[in-house]
């Protein structure tokens, strides 16, 4: 027992010195590995939509850089990728070493596994925070055949069970951050000598942006190729529907979305990620005029003012009917989509534990989101579309 210990601290202290380093390379060499000679990397991927990450290819490893981690975030994360075997270089800032590609991975978010499924790596997956909240039928195989663990059942930092962690020994583990400290867990788990990768997608306005980011996960793996030609189906069927309702649609329909919490109703802003995919789908967005990225919080009493006569509601909360909304509150009865009918929700594909697959495979598939939507706004445009994410509430 007491050698078992031994070896999982010295385990722990080798991945802390590699995992927070700070690299001093001067300018001048990185310049010469990055032009001169032919790069070890044949396929590379270059952000089109995506504005949060960044990659540079060497000949002999790659720098990724998290350039907006969370709302508000002054600091760039920088991670250096190395190939197993090779000597480490320096940079001239602070840098997280990782060995690529990675064999023994830890996904602290559902978001991050239907991209891993698409890109044939759910063998790599040792751990999830939750099997709860997981749709992607692999990772449940795994799990069910005891090949994946659970490292905490809580968003809270405090809800990651550090030493089931450390027992696993993972050579990469991907979160997201939040800028507060209670519920961000990257800093626990770097203390602990366990490289830890920041994902920033869910800070995207678009959803092709979004989508993007399996580009950022696969250069962990070397599967950049892979993360490439998907990307550019999704991307080309995404635009071909996009660009039919710019053709075809002459009217567009006024929409409302979100549902109000204690008399605050966050609504996304129009500059958002749920506002791209509305204006997309051939939708008069009420909200459409406002700049934020993010969701406005606003009284009742404005939106009852302004979206009471709107066409559609889409994303009511997590009711799955009218008569649920109702008793949330009485007053959305008067609303006209609520007397038409005109209500949808997104969460047609729920598992027995009340994870919501639109926020796991469905940031993979935006083209099969955007599909839906327009088949509830202009239904003759994809006469043989069946809705997927989306169901009508009744």
């Amino acid at each position: 027992m007491r050698e078992e210990k031994k070896s999982s601290r010295f385990f722990c202290l080798v991945l802390l010195v590699a995992a927070i380093s700070v690299c001093m390379m001067s300018p001048v060499y990185a310049d010469m590995q990055a032009t001169n000679g032919s790069s070890n990397f044949s396929d590379k991927v270059v952000p089109e939509y995506a504005k949060g990450f960044t990659v540079e290819y060497h000949d002999s490893y790659k720098v990724v850089r998290v350039l907006n981690a969370w709302r508000g975030c002054d600091k760039i994360f920088t991670y250096l990728l190395t190939e197993k075997g090779t000597p480490v270089p320096q940079l001239d800032e602070e840098c997280t070493v990782i060995e690529i590609p990675s064999e023994r991975f830890v996904a602290l978010s559902t978001t991050y596994l239907s991209d891993m499924d698409v890109l044939g790596l759910t063998d790599r997956i040792i751990g999830v925070q939750s099997m709860k909240q997981v749709n992607t039928g692999s990772v449940q195989s795994l799990y069910k055949e005891g090949k994946i663990r659970e490292v905490g059942g809580s968003s809270m930092a405090s809800g990651i069970n550090l030493e089931t962690l450390i027992d696993m020994h993972p050579d990469l583990v991907m979160t997201y951050a939040t800028g507060n400290a209670e519920y961000d867990s990257h800093p626990k788990i770097q203390e602990a000598g366990i490289p830890v990768v920041l994902n920033a997608e869910y800070m995207e306005s678009t959803p092709l942006g979004r989508a993007e980011w399996i580009k950022f996960i696969s250069v962990f793996f070397n599967k950049e190729k892979e993360a490439n030609q998907y990307f550019e189906e999704i991307k080309t069927e995404y635009n071909d529907v996009k660009g039919k309702v710019r053709e075809s649609v002459k009217t567009r329909p006024s929409v409302v979305t979100g549902s109000s919490n204690k008399g605050t109703w966050n609504m996304p802003g129009g500059d958002s990620f749920v506002a791209r995919f509305l204006e997309d789908a051939g939708a008069d967005y009420l909200w459409k005029n406002d700049t934020t990225t993010g969701s406005i919080p606003l009284d009742f009493e404005v939106v009852y003012n302004k979206a009471l006569d709107a066409d559609y509601w889409i994303d009511p909360g997590t009711v799955s009917s009218l008569d649920e909304l109702k008793k949330e509150d009485g007053r959305y009865q008067d609303f006209f989509a609520y007397k038409h009918k005109s209500v949808y929700n997104d969460n047609a594909r729920l598992n027995a534990g009340g994870g919501n697959d639109f926020w796991e495979s469905g940031m993979t598939h935006p083209q099969i989101i955007l599909k839906d939507l327009v088949k509830i706004f202009h239904p003759d445009l994809v006469p043989d579309h069946t809705l997927v994410y989306y169901k009508k509430i009744e």
